[in-house]
């Protein structure tokens, strides 16, 4: 027998690793062959991220921004190949769930960057793996997130197959009284006791951060004047402190933290230079705070989980837009839309519109948020006397409003209200019965804005068309009980 020697090899590209063995001519029996090389999986951190590795090296899934890190480590050519040594690998993926420069798909259940899912996947959500000859084309690590979407539904490991959920979004302007922190925060853990999932968008303003002597770090755009603000301040240190406190259990219980710019000025008439400098002064305050007010501490969370704004008293400007894509946001809630409106990008950036909606008990036009409920009742002046009344006005609304696209073309519900006791609070209160008799429906999900979207950028142009028109089977009626 003639002897022949066998080779070993791995080909990788950006979104398959290959692996088998050939072997060299002249050989007349074929001996048992070379097992291929063992991939593994292996964790990153404890908080769910995984990659692939031969037990030396690390064969991804990379980002752009893990490459950018890699070259700062000194990694040198390395970094252009698709096998890193793990040491450096695990140093470039940083301290976060998903690769730095990649975030979690709250829908999809995996990472994304771009409009690629990151693996490893298992064998069922690859298309080319063949499972009968344990196929090498079984390891993936990046698939297009639709299309990895649509599979997902197709084998049914994802709801809904037939029709979107129901989302409901709960949002907070304001953010300054501690009471209303812990009233909404309780809320929500209340009824997480009773298995009912909800969380809410907390859009906060800068100035609560920044306590009343050092004001003067604020120079609002449109010639308000140094130190000025629409809401007042932060108060002394000591209530900053309790209030980033709040604002670190509210991140950590899962809701989301957003931007309602700094001192709730109008800025329907500001350029880009303006929102511009409106947006570094929210970063400098809310991410300096601790610094800013001599506090012990940090926050829990980075910049980078700002996803979305709304402007104070929904002033918006062609300037705001261009700020918005340039800063990265993923969605704006600062505009108005009809009730049955299904969320569009614009300007790349998702359009997240509060309703218009007519008021059950007086029929009145009036935008899906608790002020201007309570200026359509009291004129925005306290009437505590008819304060049942104006409770009920708006929960059988909220309820009016969410049967309607329920049932109909599943539109998107928003919710807007402000840590203000108006009326007696009788606007808390409608909105609590509100979150409690649709939140635990079937197909219902009161979820924060940022995982709507999640579910929209899986969604084609083709699709939101179809939802809009609600082209898809609708649930009977006895579904809402």
């Amino acid at each position: 027998m003639s002897k022949g020697f066998y080779q070993c090899f791995i080909y990788i590209s950006s979104s398959l690793i290959l692996w088998g063995c050939g072997s060299s001519v002249n050989v007349e029996v074929s001996p048992t062959p070379k097992p291929p090389e063992l991939i593994q999986e292996k964790p990153v951190n404890g908080l769910g991220g995984y990659f692939y590795s031969n037990g030396e090296n690390a064969f991804g899934p990379f980002t752009q921004r893990m490459v950018q890190k890699c070259q700062g480590l000194n990694g040198g050519s390395v970094c252009n190949t698709q096998q890193w040594p793990e040491a450096l690998f695990l140093k470039a993926y940083g301290q976060e769930r998903c690769p730095d420069g990649s975030r979690f798909n709250q829908i999809l259940g995996y990472c994304v960057e771009g409009n690629e899912a990151l693996g490893p996947f298992p064998k069922e959500l690859i298309p080319t793996c063949d499972n009968a000859n344990d196929s090498s084309t079984c390891v993936s690590t990046r698939q297009n997130a639709r299309l990895l979407y649509k599979m997902m539904q197709d084998k049914k490991l994802i709801t809904p197959v037939g029709r979107p959920p129901q989302f409901v979004l709960l949002a907070f302007d304001g953010s300054r009284s501690l009471d209303a922190w812990k009233k909404s925060r309780n809320f929500t853990q209340s009824m997480s006791k009773k298995n009912i999932k909800a969380h809410f968008t907390y859009f906060i303003s800068g100035v609560y951060f920044v306590n009343n002597e050092k004001r003067n770090l604020y120079t609002p755009p449109g010639g308000k004047g140094r130190g000025r603000s629409a809401i007042g301040w932060g108060g002394t240190p000591a209530e900053i402190n309790l209030r980033l406190e709040q604002l670190n259990k509210a991140y950590q219980e899962g809701h989301e933290i957003g931007s309602h710019a700094v001192g709730h000025f109008d800025g329907s008439r500001w350029s880009e230079a303006d929102w511009t400098r409106e947006f570094d002064y929210f970063n400098q305050f809310i991410f300096n705070a601790y610094k800013i007010n001599n506090l012990k501490g940090s926050l829990v969370f980075d910049v980078s989980e700002i996803q979305g704004f709304r402007a104070p008293e929904l002033g918006q400007s062609p300037g705001l837009y261009k700020t918005l894509k340039k800063r990265g946001f993923r969605y704006d809630t600062s505009r108005v839309a009809a009730a049955n409106y299904w969320p569009k990008l614009e300007n790349g950036v998702w359009n997240f519109p509060l309703a218009s909606v007519t008021t059950a008990m007086t029929r009145k036009n009036v935008l899906s948020m608790d002020y201007n409920f309570y200026y359509l009742h009291s004129k925005a002046k306290p009437n505590s006397s008819n304060a049942k009344r104006y409770e009920e006005d708006m929960f059988q609304t909220y309820l009016k409003y969410f049967q309607s696209n329920y049932l109909g073309n599943r539109a998107p519900v928003h919710i807007g209200h402000h840590f203000s006791d108006w009326n007696q609070g009788a606007y808390w209160k409608a909105l609590f019965r509100f979150a409690e008799a649709v939140c635990g429906q079937p197909e219902v999900r009161c979820v924060t804005y940022s995982v709507l979207a999640d579910f929209m950028d899986l969604q084609t142009p083709e699709q939101i068309a179809i939802y809009q028109k609600g082209g898809f089977p609708k649930p009977n009626q006895e579904t809402m009980n």
